[in-house]
Formats: structure tokens, sequence, C-alpha cells
């Protein structure tokens, strides 16, 4: 027979080991199990390189495999990266001196303040009701704005500008993917 106390140890060393499995490792293992639905929504848009960026390092769109619900996440983003933008700009404001850098920098101001005061408000609940359609067309006031802003020359922040133009495009076509 086998001696009692090498089982109990034996035991004991197979219960301690799977008590101290490191819980990060078990996240990030559950979290890289959605990547390849977040790669294939996002290499049905236009910009799938910027989608899969902003939506593989946000946290909330790493625990999702619905697309209804990875849409609503980019619809969240698209708001906060406008408010961002629309902050940088402000304070780059405060120190412009150059009367034409300063009617740009108010224009993007414009732009972002208006594009994400229309996703909060309208296109959000939109969303919410099922109406896409209606919420396609208010994500479009920051595809628009982001273009307007780059349009106006200014080179402040042009890679969160072209972010925003790329991935707000994206959840364009995120939307168009959903079931009228």
């Amino acid at each position: 027979m086998s001696n009692p106390t090498c089982f109990y140890l034996l035991m004991s060393f197979i219960v301690v080991h799977l008590l101290s499995v490191d819980q990060s490792t078990a996240t990030t293992t559950i979290n890289n199990d959605v990547i390849p639905f977040i790669r294939m929504s996002c290499n049905g848009t236009e910009y799938p390189h910027t989608c899969i960026s902003v939506l593989e390092g946000d946290p909330r769109s790493r625990t999702t495999t619905d697309l209804k619900n990875l849409t609503r996440i980019s619809m969240e983003i698209v708001y906060e990266e406008a408010i961002e933008l629309n902050s940088l700009f402000i304070k780059a404001g405060e120190n412009a001196t150059d009367p034409i850098l300063k009617s740009n920098i108010r224009l993007c101001i414009g732009e972002f303040d208006i594009g994400s005061y229309h996703v909060k408000i309208y296109g959000i609940p939109y969303f919410d009701e099922g109406d896409y359609a209606n919420a396609n067309g208010q994500i479009g006031y920051i595809v628009g704005g982001s273009s307007n802003c780059n349009d106006t020359g200014t080179k402040l922040f042009n890679k969160e500008v072209e972010t925003s133009f790329n991935f707000s495009c994206s959840v364009l076509d995120l939307l168009s993917m959903l079931p009228s």
C-alpha cells in the first residue's frame, strides 16, 4: 500500500497549486478569447487597424462577443474620444496667440462639442431603441467634425483627430452590420 503521508503531501501540493493561480493570468486568458471576435468584426470596416487597436485597448470591448454590445461600446468610445479632443483643443486655445490658429482651434472645439452632444443626446438613445439608422447619422457628426477640423490645416493633435475620424467611420460600418 501507498504511504498515506505521501498521498496527503501530494494532495496538499495540488490544492496549494490550484489556489495560487494568478487571477490576472486567468483574466488575460478570458480576454484573449474575445480578440478574434473584435478582429473579425473590425475586418468588415473601412479602417480595420484603427478599429482593432481602439477596441482591443478598451477593457469594456474585451468582455463581449456580441456585435450589438460591441457597437454600443464603440459608440461610447467615440463619445469619450470627442470629449477628450474637445478638452485638448480648449487647452491649446488658452495658449494660442496667432489669430488664425485661434480661429481654427475654435472651429475644432465647436466640431467636437457638437459631435459629442449629438452622440450622447441622440445617437446612443437611438441605438438603445434599435434605431440604428438614426444612431448612424449622429456618429456622422463626429466623422464630419474630425474631417472639418483636419481641413483647417491645424497641426495640433493630428494623430488623435485621424484616429477619431477612422474609428468613427468604423463605428458607422459596425452599425450597418446590425440587423434593422
